[in-house]
């Protein structure tokens, strides 16, 4: 059966233990979450060619933090055939604006678009992640570790 604490010092020092554990799996977490960010950016990338996309229009929606948004792409192939592709990342602020013509990047076997400035977003967010998720896993298995090294030795 578990111990329940018997004062509020007794909870908080139980708390503070448990610290450096959430510290290790949260940075596991966010870790692996950046680093899927990046690799799918980077695995669409080798995946797809460069061309310029037609911005029809952007879709908005309001969210808990205010309005987000959702480019609607256009790319045309050299045969004159057209896809359209709205993805289901929806970013604030405004990337684009109605009928701009943007870099992108198209897979015309997915039929899948994306603008460059986007792909970078999710990259750099991607690489903050794992920053995150390395510092944080890296203080809580140190601290961990010395707590560890110190039992022993007495």
């Amino acid at each position: 059966m578990l111990s329940m604490p018997t004062s509020f010092a007794d909870f908080y020092v139980k708390c503070l233990k448990m610290l450096p554990y959430i510290a290790v799996l949260n940075g596991m977490i966010f870790s692996i979450v950046g680093l899927y960010f990046i690799y799918s950016s980077s695995a669409f990338s080798a995946r797809s060619v460069v061309e310029e996309v037609h911005v029809v229009s952007m879709e908005s929606r309001r969210s808990d933090n205010g309005i987000v948004y959702r480019p609607l792409f256009k790319a045309l192939q050299n045969d004159g055939t057209s896809i359209t592709y709205s993805g289901s990342a929806w970013v604030s602020p405004k990337p684009h604006n109605d009928g701009d013509i943007v870099d992108g990047r198209v897979d015309w076997e997915a039929g899948e678009i994306r603008s460059v400035s986007m792909m970078k977003f999710y990259t750099s967010m991607g690489k903050v992640f794992s920053v995150l998720g390395g510092i944080c896993f890296f203080i809580g298995a140190l601290y961990l570790w010395r707590k560890r090294t110190r039992s022993q030795v007495t």
